[in-house]
């Protein structure tokens, strides 16, 4: 057999260490549905304001983090922590960005209404 070929025992590695098993993306799945339809059922309560909004801020924060964390493979990514390193700085951009905004819509918009 020549250097070229690759032994079909041979076990490819690469520096992304570990990543979710099949029933893990599954089951991330069926938590982002779940979350989901919460979000959905929760904008027909009828709700207005910051009793509507909040809520809905939330669970799109942890849809952000699972997707940021799992799918995109940033949990996994590299050696610093484990990876958590990118999880959290994405997160953290996203908790800003939802900060600012809430500051924009409680000086700007709010008092409007």
């Amino acid at each position: 057999m020549s250097d070229a070929t690759i032994d079909a025992e041979e076990v490819v590695h690469d520096d992304h260490g570990d990543h979710p098993t099949e029933k893990q993306y599954w089951v991330i799945f069926a938590v982002l549905a779940v979350l989901t339809a919460v979000e959905v059922l929760w904008s027909y309560l009828g709700l207005s304001g910051p009793a509507l909004v909040l809520p809905l801020i939330g669970t799109m924060i942890a849809k952000f983090i699972l997707v940021a964390g799992i799918f995109m493979h940033l949990k996994y990514d590299l050696s610093i922590r484990n990876g958590s390193v990118f999880t959290q700085l994405f997160a953290f951009g996203l908790v800003l960005a939802v900060i600012v905004y809430a500051v924009v819509l409680v000086t700007i918009v709010w008092p409007l209404g």
